[in-house]
């Protein structure tokens, strides 16, 4: 396997406001998932709900997947903008939220791994 340096594995994070709190945010352009970890939503008042039907969060490799049974919507504010969005409530390693397709999508998102910076909506 090739060295790769670690500036060339950084992903793209930047900090979204969630009631208040700063939630450290991985855009992942690899993810349909748009989601929040319990225990920020907890900390962030965010009001969650059962879902009627559960699903499965697959990740990108076989066997690795667990079962999202809450959810929520709620407002994002990015860069002085809000966006209300539905979030998925699951644990998700090293990060307190994911951003994924569906929202990028929706919102226009590009993301400059040569700047290391992300736009939303053209800001």
């Amino acid at each position: 396997r090739p060295q790769i340096r670690m500036k060339d594995k950084q992903c793209l994070t930047t900090f979204v406001d969630v009631n208040g709190i700063e939630a450290w945010t991985l855009w992942d352009s690899g993810s349909t998932t748009t989601g929040i970890m319990p225990m920020l939503a907890q900390i962030a008042n965010v009001e969650v709900s059962k879902l009627i039907d559960s699903h499965t969060l697959q990740l990108g490799t076989i066997g690795s997947k667990s079962q999202v049974k809450y959810g929520t919507t709620t407002d994002l504010k990015i860069k002085g903008h809000k966006y209300t969005t539905y979030l998925d409530v699951a644990n998700f390693n090293c990060y307190d939220m994911i951003i994924g397709t569906l929202f990028m999508h929706k919102h226009g998102v590009k993301l400059d791994f040569n700047k290391l910076t992300v736009t939303v909506d053209g800001e």
